[in-house]
């Protein structure tokens, strides 16, 4: 399907020709290959980001709304809207966020109170601040929204379930009776996402809307749990391990393409005197702002690989009513989240600095890919609250291991006895994974076992748990930061111990494990020098060999980018093509330009015109003289 370049489009254009392209590929595409959306881990569907990057609309109706009526709904709710879903005969959102509440779930103010005499639930908005607001698909497309609300029935309130509110009219997309519904007007980028807002009064819908797999009201109001109420929140994890793979993965290799390929095509000065231009990518410092962004892209990727299949086993063990990973499960996802979308946010401005004047023009494709990171860090749970949400659980841990007691496999390395200093004698042995899996679960362990000191002596002195819980929460945030670090690192090393691959190619992935982790601690060498555990010695060692590993991995770069396997139109980049050809594109870009359509623009022309007129005038004096 032939489609138009963003950058030469408004919003409502943007907004048609991916909308557009999304439902081409739902009714169409997705039909005649058998995909199927409702399987949000499957094979077929993880390459949905990659082809439909610049659209995201229906990515909510697909990623949300659809795998939420597979978790909450039960088989008989889940045949009557699936097949409508799944062939876009409906458009979902997922309704959860309120104009006052985001993360806080407990406090949402969104009613749906149970009516037995009309066998309805009665959905309310009651203040300003419990409207929904920035569902996605809700503002323009969306006939129905997946509402989170509180359950109230006989007066008392059980809590958070969903309900299926139709939301507009199928015959005319006119809002229904008792709803305002509507946009939220531009973002800072997602222009198609269609972020919107949702009002409720009295708003009556049957008994049956309410998804019932873990909760159930009787005719008389009677409220009845179905297994284990925690069983409703491990379905909705499912979307923190989609956004780390689907958004923080994607857009830093898109990034990382872009910027590798255009370093190797502009060159700039010589490196001899007298001597040819060379290509950017020579630079040890344009080498210091890609390569490890690369490494980083890998070392995600398998992490990311590794939760997701974790994720689909702990699925399994839900169904069997096995809820004893839930709280590793848990840390895992919201700590993944946040340090996944922080380190890739942040390392895509760096990657648009290092392309120069033209990484800020949006022809480079850059712009727009940073703009869509840097929304990840805040929806789907904003970064902080997520770390502190992690923390918790490791303040847990350590506690257990104060005991004695018996810990999950994620943090079995804190019970382990480590030696208290670096063991690495040179480069070479600086470079071993077992020796920076070392090093990193060393700063991990220290910044864990400080905080949950400190919190515990606050504590004994008086102060109350959540005033010195919040007194400590910088520190608790790096200590979740620190663990997450650590997993990368150790997650990446032991997922090439198993790797079956050539020589060549476990070399080239060896070289990128080993420079994620060295990165990472020249960058921030304070918490791994403090407590003495790496000499000013060693981190001297760690930055030469840093270096070294960038020139040797400097002529696979092209190799390594190209090996994400992004078309030039999902990349949307004139300095990233494939072909090389980044000068003759963006001046092709600039020509078909709609301001360029014409020689003389005249809604402009027409306020210069009396003062051009004035100043040829006087020129034309001037020469007469």
């Amino acid at each position: 399907m032939k489609t138009i370049h963003r950058g030469y489009l408004n919003k409502e254009q943007i907004n048609f020709q991916n909308n557009r392209k999304m439902m081409y590929f739902f009714t169409d595409l997705a039909k005649r290959n058998n995909w199927h959306m409702d399987k949000p881990h499957s094979a077929d569907m993880e390459f949905l980001p990659r082809t439909l990057a610049n659209a995201s609309g229906l990515l909510i109706h697909a990623g949300a709304f659809v795998p939420s009526i597979v978790s909450f709904g039960t088989p008989e709710q889940a045949a009557k809207w699936l097949p409508l879903a799944k062939a876009c005969q409906i458009i979902g959102a997922y309704a959860q966020t309120e104009l006052g509440h985001g993360t806080n779930l407990r406090r949402l103010e969104t009613t749906a109170t149970f009516d037995p005499r009309s066998q309805e639930f009665i959905m309310n908005t009651p203040s300003i601040s419990s409207m929904k607001w920035w569902p996605g698909a809700l503002g323009e497309m969306a006939t129905h929204a997946l509402v989170m609300a509180q359950l109230i029935t006989r007066g008392e309130n059980h809590g958070m379930q969903a309900f299926i509110v139709p939301v507009r009219d199928m015959t005319n997309h006119k809002p229904l009776p008792g709803i305002t519904v509507g946009s939220i007007g531009p973002t800072l980028a997602l222009d198609s996402t269609d972020n919107g807002y949702l009002r409720m009064d009295n708003v009556r819908i049957p008994k049956e809307n309410m998804l019932a797999k873990y909760a159930y009201v009787d005719s008389k109001g009677k409220f009845q749990k179905i297994g284990n109420d925690r069983l409703m929140y491990a379905s909705m994890v499912n979307l923190r391990v989609v956004l780390a793979k689907d958004e923080a993965v994607t857009y830093i290799q898109m990034a990382c393409t872009i910027a590798a390929r255009y370093s190797c095509v502009r060159k700039q000065g010589s490196l001899t005197p007298g001597g040819p231009e060379v290509q950017i990518i020579d630079y040890v410092t344009q080498q210091n702002k890609i390569i490890p962004y690369i490494a980083l892209s890998y070392a995600l990727h398998f992490n990311l690989a590794f939760i997701r299949s974790k994720y689909v086993k702990f699925l399994e063990d839900v169904k069997r009513g096995d809820l004893s990973n839930m709280a590793e499960m848990h840390m895992m996802t919201a700590g993944m989240k946040a340090i996944a979308t922080e380190r890739t946010s942040a390392g895509v401005e760096i990657l648009r600095r290092s392309c120069g004047g033209h990484g800020y023009a949006v022809s480079s494709g850059l712009p727009y890919i940073l703009l869509r990171l840097v929304a990840s860090c805040t929806y789907e749970g904003e970064n902080t609250v997520l770390y502190l949400q992690a923390a918790r659980y490791l303040i847990k841990t350590a506690a257990k291991v104060s005991m004695g007691q018996p810990v999950d496999a994620s943090v079995m390395y804190l019970t382990e006895d480590a030696p208290d200093k670096c063991q690495a004698a040179n480069q070479m042995e600086l470079c071993d994974h077992s020796i920076l899996e070392a090093c990193f679960k060393h700063r991990s362990r220290q910044l864990l076992l400080s905080v949950a000191t400190e919190l515990q002596s606050l504590v004994a002195d008086g102060m109350k748990q959540m005033e010195a819980w919040n007194l400590v929460s910088i520190q608790l945030v790096n200590a979740a930061k620190a663990h997450m670090e650590q997993h990368i690192v150790s997650t990446f090393s032991s997922y090439l111990r198993n790797l079956k691959c050539s020589s060549a190619v476990r070399e080239v992935l060896d070289q990128l494990c080993s420079l994620n982790a060295l990165h990472q601690i020249n960058n921030f060498p304070g918490d791994f020098l403090k407590d003495g555990y790496l000499s000013s010695k060693q981190l001297d060692m760690a930055r030469k060999a840093e270096v070294k590993l960038l020139a040797s991995l400097r002529r696979n770069v092209v190799g390594l980018v190209d090996a994400f396997d992004f078309t030039d139109d999902m990349l949307g980049s004139c300095i990233g093509s494939y072909d090389g050809n980044a000068y003759e594109r963006l001046y092709e870009w600039a020509k078909n330009f709609p301001s360029n359509k014409t020689d003389v623009h005249e809604e402009i022309y027409k306020y210069l015109r009396p003062h051009l007129h004035q100043g040829r005038d006087i020129l034309n004096k001037m020469s007469k003289l």
